[in-house]
């Protein structure tokens, strides 16, 4: 996938007109069923007109630059939106510049200069409730109105999913909120994951093999999960190994984890303690919520029992399939 970092001195460039394109303008935050089901019908048009299937998007959020102090909100970072667009298929990602400039377009300014002059689009996909320009006076039939004489066709839809109710990041945003992962997850149409910074330090204490250790959020904008203690997974980013994991969130910058480190760090083996991650970012993919307090050695003792099962599950597939 092509992916253009549209700054404000680069607006109507020709250089990065994609002629023809389906373009699909929004913020697209977490890249939800509704999102998904609204680029499959982009790709299958662009595959008709046999022309290259587009993203506009915006860096960053614009709620993000009208309300910078806002509590947080992003569902997705823009690596991992532009990561999840890739896997949709999309063969060109717009990440326009949002700032004063982009702000005090016009409606009409907008059109011509982002969707006309920068990507030369022939058909405009977006959602039915598409806000743009100066104040968001821009809608669907002011965009309809200017495609004639700009030589583009718009098809506006709501975001349903594969389900009949409307699919929304800001449900999402709410589900999250109230600790129902489940049910944002199957918005989502993947599993919601918290991207973290472990520490050098990270297995400074250990007990029966499982570390603790407190984490910071990898990007302070994102949405945090709700208070609570969480049973999930970790992921290291650089290699894609995963353990068992326990995850308290009191409200603070700081999640507190329980974790094996062995099986973020595979290719090191016993005996214990187990090796010092280098720190780095994890995602923590949270399973279910429970809002008692757990005792420390109840976190351990499960813990340590799961990841031994999981342990016991990976030897057996390797006798299996050796």
């Amino acid at each position: 996938m092509q992916h253009y970092a549209v700054t404000d001195t680069e607006f109507g460039n020709p250089a990065l007109r994609q002629q023809g394109c389906v373009l699909v303008i929004g913020n697209l935050d977490g890249v939800h069923n509704g999102h998904r089901a609204l680029l499959r019908a982009a790709k299958t048009l662009a595959a008709e007109k046999n022309v290259k299937l587009a993203v506009m998007s915006f860096a960053p959020h614009p709620r993000l630059f009208f309300a910078p102090d806002a509590p947080r909100f992003l569902l997705t970072d823009d690596e991992t939106k532009a990561a999840l667009l890739a896997e949709c298929g999309v063969d060109c990602l717009y990440s326009v510049q949002f700032n004063a400039v982009t702000a005090a377009m016009s409606a009409l300014d907008f059109i011509k200069t982002l969707p006309v002059a920068t990507t030369g689009c022939g058909h405009v996909i977006v959602g039915e409730d598409f806000r743009f320009g100066k104040n968001r006076l821009g809608d669907v039939e002011i965009l309809k109105k200017a495609g004639g004489a700009y030589g583009y066709d718009v098809t506006a839809v709501l975001l349903h999913g594969d389900g009949e109710a409307p699919v929304s990041s800001s449900r999402i945003r709410d589900y999250i909120r109230t600790g129902d992962i489940a049910a944002a997850n199957a918005l989502l149409g993947r599993s919601w994951f918290y991207p973290l910074i472990l520490p050098e330090n990270a297995c400074a204490t250990e007990k029966n093999g499982i570390c603790a250790a407190e984490a910071a959020p990898e990007n302070p904008d994102l949405l945090p999960p709700a208070d609570g203690y969480y049973t999930g997974t970790l992921r290291c980013k650089r290699t894609g190994a995963e353990t068992a994991a326990f995850v308290l969130h009191n409200g603070t910058d700081l999640v507190k984890i329980y974790f094996d480190a062995l099986r973020l760090a595979p290719s090191q083996s016993p005996p214990r303690p187990p090796p010092q991650p280098k720190g780095g970012s994890i995602l923590f993919l949270p399973k279910a919520r429970r809002t008692d307090a757990p005792k420390e050695g109840e976190i351990i003792a499960a813990l340590a029992e799961r990841c031994g099962k999981e342990q016991n599950e990976t030897n057996l597939n390797k006798r299996e399939y050796s």
